[in-house]
């Protein structure tokens, strides 16, 4: 099995299990939700990635140990990004997929099973929707709509509700959706022009970074220059608009 047809096998599972839970769980606070679903979807991609891939470590949100992951060979796994949505019964979720050797991602699926949208990158080869290539594209940013997303902490809450004022004031406008990996997808496929949140995991941001970038999408870190996975934060957009974004991200104190 690929990484794409795993993907799938896990999004039929959370199909199965949505309106159906039993056990919902708070993790650090009441919007950050863990379920069955989220450990049965990790279990079932682990199993389907060792049997695959025997020569890889695979990593999943609902087991993450710090470790360093610029060494050896590792899939990075986030088996239900967009929890809240999930259990909410909205269907904006979904399954991400990272492959990373020594540090580079080199191959990532994100794949939202309610709208069956399967999102594929590899290095160097470009970014796909269901096998069709996809381009970030242009926007001036006065007209672009903008994303972002809630940590789970009281202090990075607080900087991204004066982030989203001083965003909103030079945006069309600036929205909410709930799953990052999917979010950079999105933007992957010129669906919203522009991304920032902190507060991130990087199983969150792995998969969906490559996808954006090999889809002529950019994408940075806040606190420093160039992408740093493990700082868990992210600004991206069209080429066109994304240093004026970064820009105004990076002035909110």
């Amino acid at each position: 099995m690929n990484l794409e047809e795993i993907a799938k096998e896990a999004g039929k599972l959370l199909l199965r299990f949505k309106g159906k839970l039993k056990n919902v769980e708070e993790k650090s606070s009441s919007s950050d939700l863990v379920s069955e679903a989220d450990y049965e979807s990790q279990k079932l991609i682990e199993e389907l990635l060792k049997e695959k891939y025997p020569d890889y470590e695979v990593i999943g949100e609902e087991n993450y140990s710090e470790r360093d992951l610029k060494k050896g060979k590792i899939f990075l796994v986030d088996p239900l990004d967009g929890s809240l949505n999930y259990v909410s019964g909205l269907p904006f979720y979904s399954i991400s997929i990272a492959k990373i050797e020594n540090g580079e991602i080199i191959e990532g699926v994100v794949y939202l099973p309610e709208m069956n949208e399967m999102f594929h990158a590899a290095r160097g080869e470009g970014s796909y929707l269901n096998g069709k290539r996809i381009e970030s594209g242009d926007n001036e940013l006065e007209k672009s709509l903008i994303v972002t997303g809630w940590p789970y902490d009281h202090e990075g809450t607080l900087w991204t509700y004066r982030a989203i004022r001083e965003v909103n004031e030079k945006v069309r406008e600036t929205r909410i959706l709930g799953s990052c990996a999917a979010e950079l997808s999105y933007l992957a496929a010129g669906r919203i022009d522009g991304y920032f949140e902190i507060g991130l995991g990087s199983w969150d941001l792995a998969a969906g970074y490559l996808i954006a970038t090999e889809a002529g999408a950019m994408v940075s870190s806040i606190s420093k220059d160039g992408f740093d996975l493990e700082l868990g934060e992210v600004a991206a957009g069209k080429p066109s608009l994304f240093e004026d974004l970064l820009s105004v991200v990076r002035s909110v104190k």
